[in-house]
C-alpha cells in the first residue's frame, strides 16, 4: 500500500514539474499576473518601497462582505478594527479605548478615540462605529455572522460613546470585535447605488468593491479587476508608521507558479502566497536573497464533508474516510513539518480539546464501511473529491485519497475546481462536492469562531460551512456557548461540543499546518510572519505595519 501511495505522489510531483518547466505563458488570461520589467512599479513608487504579494483570487475589500484570507489581508490594512488582536490570542484597545458590560450582559459600552480621522479627512466618531455594526447586521455577510445572533443594534450615545445592545448575552463579543472594521459613514452614504436595502439602496457595496472608506494605515490607489489592487500609505494615519514600512503594497489576484518564480528572480515580488507547491518553494528557496518563512497561524487543512450527500450521509462512511488517510504522508510529504490535527479546533485557539485519534488503518476503514448502510454497494456511490485549482499540493492529497479508497472498494473521483467555483458550489448541498480540501482557522482566537463559521447551521452555504450537518441539538449547544460570559464556563462548553462531535466525524481535520512562504529576505524584514510574533487571526500575517522594506539592499 505504501508503495502505491508513493507512486501516486511521484506521478503528481512529475506532473507539477512538467508544468513548471513549460516556460513563460504566451499571453495573459483572466486573473494571471502580468510579468513586467519592473518599470511600471518603479513609476508608481519612486522610492522602490513597495511590497508585492500574490493571492489566489481577487479579494473582496468591503469589510461587510469579504471573509477569506485574501480579503482579510487587504481589509486589515485599509480599515481599523474596533479592537486589535494580540499575538497571545487576546485583544487590546484600538479605536475603542475602554469598554464595560451591563450587569445583565445585554449592553456593551465602548469609549471611542477622539483623535482619529478617516482617509477622507472626516473625524471618526461613535456614529461611524454604530453605522458599521448596523450595516454588518443588515447585510449578514462576511464576518457579520459573528454578531447577527446576539447583537440587536448599535447606538451612538455621543461622539465618543457607542452602545451595542444585545438580544442575548454574548461572552465572545470583545474577541469578535477584531473583525468590526470601521467605515466612514458619510462617504459610504454618499455612494449608495440602486439595491435591495430600502433607503440604503445597495448600502455602498458597489463602491466598496473597488474603493476604501476607512481610517486604516493604507488606502486604495488602483483597482484593476482580475489583476491586482494597489494601495498606498495614508499619510495622516493616527498610529503612525516606521520609516521602513512599505509606502505602497500591491496584491496580485493570481499565483501561477512559473510567473511567480520569474518575478521573484527579477525581484518584482516580495512575498509569495502559501499555496505554492513544495517543488516551487524549493526552487524559490534556492534563489539568492530568497528565504522561506515557516508561518504558523492556526490553520488546519480539512476534508470538508458533505454530510447530506450519499454515501457521506452515513457516519460510518465518514469515519472510514478518516481511517483511509495516511497522516504520515500528509504531514511529512505533502505538507512538510506539519503535525496531525486532533480536533476541528486548532491547538492555537482557546477551547481546543482532543476529539480524534484516527490513524492510517485500512482494516478499520473496511470495518466502518461494513457497519454502514452502503456495505453492499459502496462502489455504486462515487465520492467526488475537490481540490482547489490554485493550490497544487492539494492535488497530491486528492490522489492519495483516490489511491487508498480503491483498496477498500470505494470509488473516488478527483475534481480540479477554481476557488471562485468552490465558493459558488458551496451555496447548495446539491452542488457541494462530497469532499472539499480547505484550509482555515478561527476568525478570532477562540473555538467559538470555528464552531460558528464552520459548523452552525445558520452559517451554512459558505466556503467554510458546506458540510450540511443540520443538527438542531448541535446548533443549540453552539448558540448557548457564545452567550456564556464566564471564560472558564464558556471554554468548558466548547469542550463539551467537541465531545459531542467526536463520534459523528462531520468533517476531518488532517494537519495543523506549518505554511512555508517565500519572501525576499535580503531586503524585507517580515516580523509578522515569524511564528513567535504571528497573530493567530486570519490575514494579520500580512499587516503591513509589521513589515519593513529596505530597497537599497536589493
Amino acid at each position: 500500500m505504501k508503495k502505491k501511495v508513493a507512486l501516486f505522489l511521484c506521478l503528481a510531483m512529475l506532473l507539477t514539474l512538467l508544468v513548471a518547466c513549460g516556460g513563460k505563458p504566451s499571453e495573459q488570461t483572466s486573473g494571471e499576473i502580468k510579468e513586467t520589467s519592473g518599470e511600471g512599479d518603479a513609476a508608481a513608487d519612486d522610492s522602490g518601497s513597495m511590497i508585492r504579494y500574490t493571492l489566489t483570487a481577487m479579494p473582496k475589500i468591503d469589510p461587510g462582505v469579504g471573509s477569506d484570507f485574501g480579503s482579510a489581508s487587504l481589509i486589515i490594512n485599509l480599515y481599523d478594527p474596533l479592537l486589535m488582536p494580540t499575538k497571545e490570542g487576546g485583544v487590546e484597545p484600538w479605536i475603542a479605548t475602554e469598554w464595560s458590560v451591563s450587569d445583565d450582559g445585554l449592553v456593551w459600552t465602548f469609549k471611542i478615540r477622539d483623535d482619529v480621522k478617516f482617509q477622507s479627512g472626516n473625524p471618526l466618531t461613535a456614529k461611524d462605529v454604530a453605522y458599521t455594526m448596523n450595516r454588518m447586521l443588515t447585510l449578514g455577510e462576511g464576518f457579520g455572522y459573528l454578531f447577527t445572533s446576539t447583537v440587536e443594534e448599535a447606538v451612538a450615545v455621543d461622539d465618543t460613546t457607542v452602545e451595542f445592545r444585545c438580544k442575548t448575552r454574548n461572552g465572545t463579543l470583545s474577541a469578535a470585535l477584531v473583525r468590526l472594521y470601521i467605515l466612514d459613514s458619510a462617504v459610504v452614504e454618499s455612494k449608495y447605488g440602486e439595491g435591495t436595502y430600502g433607503e440604503q439602496g445597495d448600502y455602498g457595496k458597489a463602491y466598496l468593491l473597488e474603493n476604501s472608506a476607512g481610517s486604516g494605515p493604507y488606502k486604495v490607489k488602483e483597482y484593476v479587476a482580475n489583476s491586482h489592487i494597489l494601495c498606498e500609505q495614508n499619510p495622516d494615519y493616527w498610529a503612525g508608521f516606521d520609516p521602513a514600512n512599505p509606502k505602497e503594497f500591491k496584491a496580485y489576484s493570481s499565483n501561477e507558479s512559473v510567473t511567480v518564480k520569474t518575478m521573484m528572480q527579477r525581484k518584482e515580488l516580495e512575498i509569495v502566497d502559501s499555496y505554492q507547491s513544495a517543488e516551487t518553494n524549493e526552487a524559490l528557496d534556492a534563489m539568492e536573497g530568497v528565504d522561506i518563512m515557516n508561518t504558523q497561524g492556526g490553520n488546519i487543512i480539512f476534508l470538508i464533508l458533505n454530510n447530506s450527500k450519499p454515501p457521506l450521509d452515513d457516519p460510518h462512511v465518514r469515519k472510514a474516510l478518516a481511517y483511509m488517510m495516511d497522516y504520515d504522508v500528509v504531514c511529512n510529504d505533502i505538507f512538510p513539518n506539519s503535525v496531525q490535527a486532533d480536533s476541528i479546533i486548532s491547538n492555537t485557539l482557546r477551547g481546543h480539546k482532543k476529539m480524534y485519534d484516527f490513524s492510517f488503518d485500512l482494516e478499520k476503514a473496511k470495518e466502518e464501511i461494513s457497519l454502514s448502510k452502503y456495505k453492499d454497494n459502496i462502489a455504486d456511490y462515487p465520492i467526488e473529491v475537490c481540490w482547489i485549482a490554485e493550490t497544487p499540493d492539494r492535488e497530491k492529497l486528492a490522489l492519495l485519497i483516490q489511491a487508498v479508497a480503491a483498496e477498500v472498494g470505494a470509488n473516488v473521483k478527483v475534481v480540479k475546481t477554481p476557488w471562485a467555483k468552490v465558493v459558488e458550489n458551496a451555496s447548495s448541498p446539491d452542488t457541494t462536492p462530497h469532499v472539499t480540501t480547505t484550509v482555515f482557522t478561527g476568525d478570532y482566537s477562540e473555538a467559538g469562531s470555528v464552531l460558528m463559521s464552520a459548523i452552525r447551521s445558520k452559517e451554512v452555504g459558505t466556503w467554510q460551512n458546506c458540510s450540511w450537518i443540520n443538527d438542531p441539538e448541535l446548533d443549540a449547544m453552539i448558540d448557548e456557548s457564545i452567550t456564556i460570559i464566564d471564560d472558564a464556563e464558556r471554554i468548558a462548553k466548547y469542550e463539551e461540543i467537541q465531545d459531542y462531535l467526536s463520534d459523528k466525524c462531520v468533517l476531518i481535520p488532517l494537519a495543523e499546518l506549518i505554511e512555508p512562504i517565500a519572501y525576499q529576505s535580503s531586503y524585507v524584514v517580515w516580523e509578522g510572519g515569524n511564528p513567535e510574533n504571528q497573530i493567530p487571526v486570519m490575514g494579520y500575517v500580512l499587516y503591513m505595519r509589521d513589515i519593513k522594506i529596505y530597497p537599497e539592499k536589493k
